[in-house]
């Protein structure tokens, strides 16, 4: 049978290795989308994702335009001491966005698996 999975399904699973879920430290009741990272330079940080959007056109190569911001809620006194470079500011943004992207993916995987289940029928 031949694999019929988009060909563009991420490579690497970042969750549980770069980061994971956890509840807002703040409140928690909060259901908003918080992340603490586990390495690198931000390990231990953790961060709200807020104001995702998609653009509402595709891009001419078929991709789509997200748009999203994050809120720093913790973070171990010495990330602030540490003197980060520009590319190290670069990467963990980068990484941000492949989060999200890694997220939204299993979000679709896990709907897609619950809307192709049928509640059987007995007599």
């Amino acid at each position: 049978m031949p694999n019929l999975a988009p060909m563009n399904q991420p490579k690497k699973l970042l969750k549980d290795d770069w980061f994971q879920l956890v509840p807002n430290p703040e409140d928690p009741y909060d259901e908003g989308l918080c992340i603490q990272m586990l390495r690198g330079p931000f390990s231990h940080v953790i961060l709200k994702y807020q104001n995702f959007k998609t653009k509402p056109e595709l891009n001419e190569d078929g991709s789509l335009t997200c748009d999203y911001s994050y809120d720093i809620l913790l973070a171990p006194s010495n990330v602030g001491e540490k003197d980060l470079t520009d590319e190290e500011g670069r990467r963990f943004e980068k990484m941000l966005g492949e989060i999200l992207l890694e997220l939204l993916w299993e979000s679709a995987e896990n709907e897609n698996r619950n809307s192709n289940t049928k509640k059987s029928i007995t007599k």
